[in-house]
């Protein structure tokens, strides 16, 4: 690949991290394209040509921001950057000081925002900006208490709860049936969410019931992400915007096993709540109100990777 094109690459990464408009989209699709080309260059690492024939599958097979984000976040994070080409390096180096430990600065966003003292904290999901919210109250020495709400992803849930248990935080468990405001106590309500637009967000299924609840209940709801979670779909006609979000479903067994005839299961992974049952947005540089929250996603023409 000529030296030039390999630097118009990163020029189109590192100067053109919002995207907008049919002549924008091709030529980032033109981008990744010769990225993805790149398998075939020799001064390429085995570790890279893995990450971008695996970019190729997630392009074909489930081509939605959630698991891009995802992907691109395990990949490029694990990469040295001294042992690759110029446009890998540069490319990498960038995406490293954007978004390294970005889940710590979301925490610290977090405890700079609510006072989490003496609080019962009920976690959602299983999410590593938890885990860095839990550690940055312990070297605060706040005192709390934890509950993990379960949720579909019940392994998952398991795993951070016996995390945070192993840290010294007792931690009650319970189905999302067990949520309501402890008698005499202050609770907060925390989660992760997978895509954070104008008007709603993508978290896993339950979320809807669980901070429909909260509100009842007078509990604040703080969702903590970051801003590569942001997507700004009004550029795109709903099919398109259909597309990013990605609906995700779950096969049926999930919930019942040889199901009899004329019965069908349905089982959703993920879903949509409205922005207005959240108290707060908390991103690794500022906390946002859902009305402060459709300034910022305005500013970003489609999605920010860089």
């Amino acid at each position: 690949m000529e030296e030039g094109l390999k630097m118009d690459i990163f020029k189109i990464f590192k100067e053109n991290s919002l995207l907008s408009s049919v002549d924008t989209l091709q030529k980032t699709t033109k981008t990744v394209n010769n990225l993805i080309a790149l398998v075939s260059d020799n001064n390429v690492s085995i570790s890279v040509k893995e990450m971008l024939n695996g970019l190729k599958s997630v392009l074909v097979e489930k081509p939605n921001i959630s698991a891009l984000n995802h992907y691109i976040n395990h990949f490029l994070l694990r990469l040295d950057p001294e042992q690759q080409p110029i446009v890998i390096k540069e490319l990498l180096e960038v995406f490293h000081e954007r978004w390294k430990n970005v889940e710590r600065k979301t925490a610290e966003v977090a405890a700079q925002y609510y006072d989490f003292e003496n609080k019962t904290i009920y976690l959602f999901g299983s999410d590593p900006s938890i885990l860095s919210l839990i550690d940055l109250l312990l070297v605060k020495q706040i005192k709390f208490k934890a509950v993990q709400l379960l949720t579909d992803r019940t392994e998952k849930d398991k795993e951070q709860a016996s995390a945070i248990a192993l840290k010294g935080i007792p931690v009650k468990v319970s189905t999302i049936a067990g949520f309501g405001k402890p008698a005499g106590e202050t609770a907060v309500l925390i989660m992760g969410c997978d895509i954070i637009m104008h008007e709603t967000f993508k978290a896993q299924s339950g979320a809807h019931l669980l901070t429909s609840a909260a509100q009842t209940f007078a509990i604040p709801v703080l969702v903590l992400a970051d801003s590569r979670k942001i997507l700004n779909k009004k550029f795109f006609n709903p099919s398109v915007a259909q597309l990013l979000t990605g609906k995700e479903d779950k096969s049926g067994n999930v919930i019942w096993k040889n199901t009899p005839q004329n019965i069908e299961t349905i089982h959703n992974y993920t879903e949509e709540i409205p922005n207005h049952f959240i108290n707060c947005f908390i991103l690794e540089k500022e906390a946002l109100t859902p009305e402060e929250l459709i300034e910022k996603i305005d500013k970003v023409l489609v999605v920010n990777f860089f």
